[in-house]
């Protein structure tokens, strides 16, 4: 419904865990790898991984959120432009 958050779980080659992406308005640009467009109190959740001990195995411990008026993600790089409101904090 209009006016309600929409969500999306994004999976990526390099984390355990996927992405997380929120939106008033999510719109995917064509198909994969696609740029998704997100307005309206974006929140972007990345997790935060490393390779620890001998087996190398990925650990992952909390998130870096970024939050914006608007957003374009684009699933082949990850990267992602953010505009209008901008801020990036770390969560455990």
């Amino acid at each position: 419904p209009a006016g309600q958050m929409k969500r999306l779980s994004i999976p990526t080659p390099t984390s355990v865990q996927p992405i997380s992406v929120a939106a008033l308005e999510i719109e995917r640009e064509g198909l994969y790898p696609a740029i998704i467009h997100l307005k309206g109190s974006v929140e972007i959740k990345t997790p935060v991984c490393l390779k620890a001990g001998q087996s190398q195995a990925l650990y992952c411990a909390g998130y870096v959120v970024l939050h914006a008026d608007q957003a374009d993600f684009h699933e082949g790089s990850g990267q992602t432009e953010a505009r209008g409101n901008v801020t990036v904090t770390r969560e455990e």
